[in-house]
């Protein structure tokens, strides 16, 4: 059916809004806003949203051309979703520079490889400008990997298949919100194709928890559920052998929770929490793993999430009192975990302590908050918000690198 072109920009949200079945309050949640702003928005009482609200509007209703909404001219919604890296073009560059037969001269040492690849990983870890030095760190490395496993000489090309896989789940996280949508599509589905064809069970249930991460974040919630209850049917004869694969399958559960908790289904969500905490509870103390946060600590770390998109906000703060930021292990999972706690303050209309949460994040781990979508969302949210934290959203949105 067409959509009438005079029809203003309010009506058009409440059009596709219908269309995709969700009521006023569930989206109105879903963006931290009021039922009663989206309908004033969409009755015309208020001013169309501004450009980052209507980005976060058309990827809760799975438009991904933004004219839907405005009824201006074609703009692809992913061009609008985050702003690149400097160095994106680099990444890019050893990305899609992979060999597409046999690879050439010496066969590379995959010792070497391994070093480099666990320093990737140490520095993606401890670094809260680990966007920045990954961009150093990954052309070198990505290419490399790639050579290894293309060379007819490999001395052992399942380990090869390992470490390249593994490199590109690092391109993931470096490329994730940069507006490049093709380029994580890349490299999360050559990460899968190279873990599965190495065998190993670890790799593929990593490359499987970074696929499953781009299928939530477009909104393809079947397909994410789908894959992730197929990497669970495969981990689970094997989740007894090591912690690695014990944790591999609670990483898959807590995916699994939080796919349900963003439909709104929260028996589902919050049973996923409790098998998967049953797992990851066992796991050694102090153990972690680097690309998906397995670890005791990830029992806390989700159920904020869980909570903040069930919109359960007093559940949601009470795990975060459990588990202080300080005490998280990895730089940027910290940042993020602080922003996951703000969203809960800013679902209650707490202002003064998103303010606080915020500015926090961007200290701990400011490249997490920068191309964080939900950092954004609120930063804004703050600006057009009550005039006594305005000023202090004009410098959060400063420091973020967004137009205030």
């Amino acid at each position: 059916m067409a959509v009438d072109p005079a029809l203003p920009v309010g009506r058009r949200i409440q059009y596709y809004r219908e269309r995709a079945g969700k009521s006023r309050p569930v989206l109105a949640a879903l963006l931290g806003r009021s039922p009663s702003w989206l309908k004033q928005v969409e009755n015309g009482a208020l001013l169309p949203p501004r450009l980052p609200m209507l980005v976060r509007i058309a990827q809760h209703l799975g438009i991904d051309d933004l004219s839907l909404l405005t009824g201006d001219v074609s703009m692809p919604r992913a061009l609008y979703s985050g702003v690149e890296h400097a160095a994106l073009d680099s990444v890019r560059r050893a990305v899609d520079g992979a060999p597409l037969g046999l690879a050439g001269g010496p066969a590379l040492n995959l010792d070497h490889i391994e070093v480099q690849l666990a320093n990737a990983w140490r520095t993606r870890m401890t670094r809260g400008d680990h966007r920045t030095a990954l961009a150093e760190l990954l052309p070198p490395l990505v290419s490399a990997a790639s050579m290894a496993v293309s060379h007819p000489e490999c001395a052992d090309r399942r380990r090869a298949e390992v470490m390249y896989a593994s490199a590109l789940n690092l391109t993931q996280m470096y490329a994730a919100f940069q507006g490049d949508g093709n380029l994580v599509w890349r490299v999360a589905e050559r990460a899968l194709a190279t873990a599965r064809a190495s065998g190993d069970p670890r790799a593929i249930a990593r490359a499987c928890w970074f696929l499953v991460e781009a299928f939530r974040k477009s909104g393809q919630w079947d397909s994410a559920q789908s894959l992730t209850e197929d990497a669970l049917r495969l981990l689970d004869p094997l989740r007894a052998e090591s912690p690695e694969l014990a944790s591999a399958w609670a990483d898959m559960a807590f995916h699994a929770a939080i796919t349900h908790a963003v439909a709104g289904e929260a028996g589902e969500a919050w049973g996923w929490i409790d098998r998967a905490a049953a797992i990851a509870q066992r796991l050694p103390e102090g153990f972690w793993s680097a690309p998906t946060s397995g670890s005791r600590q990830a029992v806390g770390l989700h159920s904020v999430t869980v909570a903040v998109e069930l919109r359960q906000t007093g559940t949601a703060l009470r795990w975060a009192r459990r588990l202080p930021a300080a005490d998280v292990t990895a730089v940027p999972r910290r940042g993020r975990h602080l922003i996951e706690v703000a969203r809960a303050h800013a679902l209650r209309g707490e202002a003064e302590s998103v303010v606080e949460l915020l500015t926090d994040a961007i200290a701990v781990a400011p490249e997490t908050a920068r191309w964080n979508e939900e950092t954004r969302a609120m930063v804004r949210g703050l600006v057009d918000g009550r005039s006594s934290v305005q000023e202090a959203g004009r410098r959060l949105a400063e420091s973020i690198g967004m137009a205030a």
